[in-house]
């Protein structure tokens, strides 16, 4: 059964655990707390404001749930800027992004089709990308880990295609290299310089190294290093080409498989207000695509949230300040009280981002009460069994009992979410810890002895 009793400091076998490894106790807050007792059962340092990393997802995507509710939908248009006559469009066609955070390729593709049902065939003109809901001079696009074609530091836009990312796909079975980007661009051109050796198939794909080289119409890609004979398929997943070219290459080659013809190039552009609608694409619902998020702590699409709540409540265009403000707002109106919070981007993948235990320990009890409460929870990593907490905290309690954020920068390890008791009791689990041994085992150690303190009284929770 869980502990019980006042509120306490860390338990004796955490404080062994980092004092034999030489870490601060005043590096890490914890406040682990059951939903609707007066005190919290650990309450360590929970004013500290510290970074947050991803758990600041939680804040966002609270505050999306309740704000627009799990229907909200968003679209992306496309419409015609010229004269359509039988399959032929003479002028441009515009694509009107609407902050959608999840217009991966086969949805992208759904609108493809959309376009050639209605009887367009032939572009004779330019593709016009209208990403004008969101601010770009206002976004953060710099790195700050410097790996700017990690998928995961992907701007947001409001058309995000596919979140901007190619996965290259390495195949060595029949002795055989090949290279395919996928999804496919025009404006992607790859050279191929593996070599193939007899090495172990071990990490292989981290012996493939990329020469990327821009120019205004393409991108060339040098693929080189080694790859191990007959090993299979590894994938490599980057951003490789600049926002509008990567919308405008992956348009054109759906567009061309589809049997269409575009004989334009790309530019940046406002919709003007007399263009037509020909095609509307819909977005999953709010409530999936707060899944995605959590679940797999995808960065782009919680800043994607952030902009999409500065453009629905706040003047446009739609800038991180302002979806921070409805953020700061909406806490406010619902009397939920965190202090020190600092939001710049809505991801956590930030140095500035802070947020205190209590403070976020305060929003996820508040949360249980809240309409979507329910959306909420079933948007966590289930650990054991999904999300980024599929391989994590074996042994601690059964399947479904541990819900929880992670989130990991350098010298940032943090956790929280929720834990419900054999008697269906849900704990409110926070745990931040800031020091630079934070991301080495003995960070996921700190995590898993915390969270076995609250089930390793109760043996029918041990695996």
């Amino acid at each position: 059964m869980l502990l019980s009793g006042p509120a306490a400091a860390l338990p004796e076998s955490v404080t062994r655990l980092i004092q034999a490894n030489g870490i601060p106790a005043d590096s890490i807050s914890v406040v682990m707390k059951r939903v609707g007792a007066p005190k919290a059962l650990i309450n360590h340092q929970p004013t500290v404001p510290r970074n947050p990393a991803s758990v600041m997802k939680l804040v966002t995507t609270a505050t999306a749930l309740n704000l627009l509710g799990p229907k909200h939908r968003w679209q992306t248009d496309a419409l015609i800027l010229g004269h359509f006559q039988g399959d032929t469009l003479t002028g441009d066609l515009s694509l009107r992004g609407g902050g959608d955070p999840w217009l991966v390729i086969e949805r992208f593709w759904l609108l493809v089709r959309q376009l050639r049902e209605r009887g367009l065939t032939h572009i004779r003109g330019d593709l016009v990308l209208d990403d004008s809901l969101f601010d770009r001079s206002a976004i953060r696009a710099e790195a700050i880990d410097g790996k700017s074609r990690r998928s995961y530091n992907t701007p947001p836009n409001a058309l995000l295609v596919n979140f901007g990312a190619t996965s290259l796909k390495l195949d060595s079975r029949m002795s055989r290299l090949s290279v395919i980007a996928d999804p496919p661009a025009t404006t992607v051109h790859l050279t191929n310089t593996v070599k193939l050796d007899n090495r172990s198939c071990t990490d292989r794909a981290r012996r493939i190294t990329l020469n990327v080289d821009e120019h205004q119409a393409h991108t060339g890609v040098l693929i080189g290093g080694t790859y191990p004979i007959n090993c299979g398929q590894s994938i490599l997943r980057r951003t490789l080409l600049p926002h509008g070219q990567y919308v405008y290459g992956v348009f054109k080659a759906l567009w061309q498989e589809s049997g269409g013809t575009l004989s334009g190039n790309w530019r940046y552009g406002k919709t003007p207000a007399q263009a037509t609608i020909l095609g509307q694409l819909d977005s999953v619902s709010l409530a999936e695509v707060i899944r995605y998020t959590n679940k797999f702590s995808n960065n782009v699409m919680a800043r994607n949230l952030l902009l999409t709540l500065a453009s629905e409540f706040a003047p446009k265009p739609a800038t991180p300040a302002k979806g921070a403000q409805i953020i700061h707002d909406w806490l406010n109106a619902v009397n939920i009280a965190m202090p020190n919070l600092l939001i710049d981007n809505g991801a956590g993948l930030s140095r500035d981002a802070r947020v205190t235990a209590e403070g976020l320990a305060t929003l996820l009890e508040a949360a249980t009460t809240l309409p979507w409460w329910p959306e909420f929870i079933g948007s966590l990593p289930i650990a054991t069994v999904d999300g980024s907490l599929h391989r994590r905290f074996h042994g601690i309690a059964r399947p479904g009992r541990l819900r929880l954020k992670t989130g990991l920068l350098r010298g940032v390890r943090t956790l929280a979410g929720y834990a419900i008791d054999p008697a269906g009791d849900t704990w409110v689990v926070v745990i931040l810890h800031n020091h630079a041994r934070a991301t080495e085992p003995i960070g996921i150690k700190i995590q898993h002895q915390l969270l076995q303190t609250l089930f390793e009284n109760d043996p029918r929770e041990t695996n």
